[in-house]
């Protein structure tokens, strides 16, 4: 993957202050178009354990500062094995905006105007780096290469499965073959390759029958209640 002088200048100040609240720096992405927008991620030390949240329950409006830090969450849930299972609070999201919004102004690292969120890497994680794809192994990604390969001509974005991680090489199995006869085969890519890379979250299947012999179908919507003067209203038919 590709680095950026302002994405290097941002993580060497938001390294050591997401250190001393006892997380650690998932990666930064960068969004050009009208306001940028700078947004970082932070995961859970591994082996370390959750802090009380003290704004358990909080919105991202509730702890976002200012117009350049709002913050946002997404706890990870569900993760796989040799991953932490901790989680990033809100609260130490908004700490990490607060204080890493007035060091970027204080050193005058972005001189336009910008916004900047702080938040986990959530279910659907990017990655960063190919050391952050090893415990995924076996798992689903989405991935965009910086050229097609010659297998695949004009394709640059694949669904796979991750199927080892040697070194800056990635090793992915595509969900489908170049031609239709084809079984789908390996494919390995230097990391520098990778153009942008995130896991893929497989949500349980809920039409499966659940305990006691139910399913996890949802239910058909009820006719609402008829307004003063009015007909019933059928969500159903609209």
């Amino acid at each position: 993957m590709s680095t950026h002088p302002l994405r290097d200048a941002v993580a060497a100040i938001a390294t050591p202050l997401a250190d001393a609240l006892g997380i650690a720096l998932w990666g930064i992405e960068i969004l050009d178009g009208g306001r940028m927008v700078l947004r970082v991620y932070v995961d859970a030390r591994p082996g370390m354990p959750a802090p009380a949240d003290t704004n358990e329950g909080a919105t991202p409006e509730d702890t976002a500062q200012d117009d350049v830090a709002p913050v946002g969450v997404t706890p990870d849930g569900v993760t796989p094995d040799g991953v932490t299972p901790e989680r990033v609070t809100i609260d130490q999201c908004a700490r990490l905006s607060r204080q890493l919004g007035l060091a970027l102004d204080v050193e005058d690292v972005i001189r336009d105007a910008y916004v900047l969120e702080v938040s986990s890497p959530g279910l659907e994680r990017p990655f960063f780096e190919i050391s952050q794809t090893v415990p995924y192994v076996g798992r689903t990604i989405e991935l965009t290469l910086a050229a097609p390969q010659p297998e695949w001509p004009g394709r640059r974005k694949f669904r796979a499965d991750i199927v080892r991680v040697e070194g800056d090489t990635l090793t992915f199995l595509p969900d489908t073959a170049p031609r239709p006869d084809e079984d789908p085969a390996p494919i390995s890519v230097a990391w520098d390759d990778v153009k942008k890379a995130h896991l893929v979250h497989v949500f349980p299947d809920t039409t499966r029958p659940q305990p006691g012999g139910k399913t996890g179908q949802r239910k058909k919507a009820q006719p609402k209640k008829p307004a003063r003067g009015g007909a019933p209203h059928d969500d159903t038919t609209d």
